[in-house]
Order: structure tokens, then C-alpha cells, then sequence
């Protein structure tokens, strides 16, 4: 029986609408399959508890449970699979001198961005990364290039995305 729930489980999260939402990194949200309401699942001493009736009343490790344990471990797979390369900086971007230091920060909606000054021309720089007026961060959006162009549906691009955080403003027909 333990198998048909973990079964029960890995279909709720490959389900074609989200059905597990993430709240925080202990608490999720998963929508029952039957009807139309919402269970709680939350960690709490290192287990999964869920506010369904199977897992109150029987004590059991449910459905919902399982969901959120392969909803982790799928958001795990995303994450390792992305790859950005850390940006150094050595010369200076106008006189191309190499004696730079670092100048404060410059926010930005995707995060700070380092700022950088020239000690020999004296102007102030930061580094084009390419993903200027972009509305996510580059950690996201290579993760999503990566995932369609490997071959994923647009369908699971967007669900592995809202895995880790990213809302997106198109659903798919």
C-alpha cells in the first residue's frame, strides 16, 4: 500500500497543472485530486506531516508527503543542472588598466551588481553580464534555456521554474 501512495504521489507532481506550490522551505501547499481542496504539508522533526485525513488518522506517510519529497528532489536536479560561470573582473573597461578595486554596490532588480574604480582614469564601472532589463535573475533564465533546449516541454520548463521561485506571466494552452 505504501507503494501505491508514493505511486499516488509522483502523479500529483507530474500532473500537467501544478498541483504542489511551495510556501517556504518547511511548508507546502498540495491540492487534493479528488476535490477541491488544499492540503498543508509541513516539516516538522525531520518528517513530513500533512493535515490530510490519511495521514492525522491512520499515521501513515501520505500521498501528499510523497508529492513534496519528489517536488524537492526534482527542484534538486534543476539546480545542480545549471551552470553559470562566476565573472572576474582584471582591467579596467575604458583605459584597460589593471589597477582596479572595488567601489560599493550598484541594486538592481535581479540583485547588486559590484561596482568597480580605476585608479588611473578614476571612473566607476560595473560588469554587462547580458541580462540587463531582464525581470528574473541569470540563474533562472539559463536554467529555463537550459531545460527547453535539453529537450523538456514548455510545460515542464515552466513547472521546474516555479519549483525554484520563478512566477511566470504566460500559461500555456
Amino acid at each position: 500500500m505504501e507503494k501505491r501512495r508514493e505511486e499516488r504521489g509522483l502523479e500529483i507532481v507530474n500532473n500537467k497543472k501544478s498541483q504542489v506550490r511551495r510556501l517556504d522551505e518547511s511548508n507546502y501547499e498540495v491540492r487534493s485530486q479528488s476535490k477541491k481542496g488544499i492540503y498543508y504539508v509541513s516539516l516538522i522533526k525531520n518528517e513530513w506531516v500533512c493535515d490530510c485525513p490519511d495521514h492525522r488518522f491512520r499515521g501513515i506517510k501520505c500521498k501528499h508527503a510523497f508529492a513534496v519529497e519528489f517536488s524537492i528532489d526534482l527542484r534538486e536536479q534543476v539546480l545542480k543542472n545549471v551552470i553559470t560561470e562566476q565573472v572576474t573582473v582584471s582591467n579596467c573597461v575604458f583605459c584597460q588598466s589593471s589597477s582596479i578595486k572595488k567601489f560599493g554596490v550598484r541594486d538592481n532588480k535581479a540583485g547588486d551588481i559590484q561596482r568597480f574604480v580605476c585608479d588611473d582614469c578614476h571612473k566607476t564601472f560595473s560588469i554587462n553580464l547580458g541580462f540587463e532589463r531582464m525581470k528574473y535573475n541569470p540563474q533562472a533564465i539559463t536554467s529555463a534555456m537550459q531545460l527547453y533546449f535539453s529537450g523538456e516541454s514548455l510545460r515542464n520548463t515552466m513547472d521546474s521554474l516555479k519549483l525554484l521561485g520563478v512566477e511566470s506571466l504566460i500559461e500555456p494552452s
